[in-house]
């Protein structure tokens, strides 16, 4: 049974509880293609506002070539909103059905953010927001607001 499916018919399919040092080790039927982050610092979990989706979201992004998974948590944080977590932890292995019906497996990292650097405007994110969870901010993709509980 799913963990969650978001609106346009995307679907989290299960999380799966390994350390990283395993990552490299299991055999899936399916790549590995990007990186997730659930971070927060004293008000809130951070999000930010993609402009293309016009919804809020965690941050994350596609692995490069030759990129670790935590490469890729720490350089999509830095790049989508400017901040730089104190501790990071990898949480597992997130399995994705997109619409499309393509599989994917992407990491899932929690951070803790201290001081809060100042957010420049990119080509991913228009706004960021320390969302404290209960303030109506708009629309959060389903998927990602599930993601927050695994922080």
């Amino acid at each position: 049974m799913p963990i969650c499916i978001n609106q346009k018919g995307d679907v989290f399919e299960e999380l799966l509880n390994i350390t990283e040092e395993e990552v490299e080790q299991i055999r899936l039927d399916y790549p590995i293609t990007h990186a997730l982050v659930v971070a927060k610092n004293k008000n809130g979990f951070l999000l930010l506002f993609n402009g293309w989706k016009n919804n809020w979201e965690v941050v994350g992004g596609l692995l490069e070539p030759g990129e670790s998974l935590r490469e890729c948590a720490i350089r999509e944080m830095l790049e989508e909103t400017n901040q730089s977590p104190e501790k990071i932890d990898f949480k597992g292995l997130m399995k994705f059905t997109l619409r499309s019906g393509k599989i994917e497996y992407g990491g899932l990292f929690s951070a803790d953010i201290g001081a809060e650097k100042p957010f420049q405007v990119n080509e991913e994110a228009n706004k960021i927001i320390f969302w404290d969870g209960i303030e109506d901010i708009g629309y959060i993709d389903e998927i990602d607001k599930e993601l927050l509980k695994y922080y």
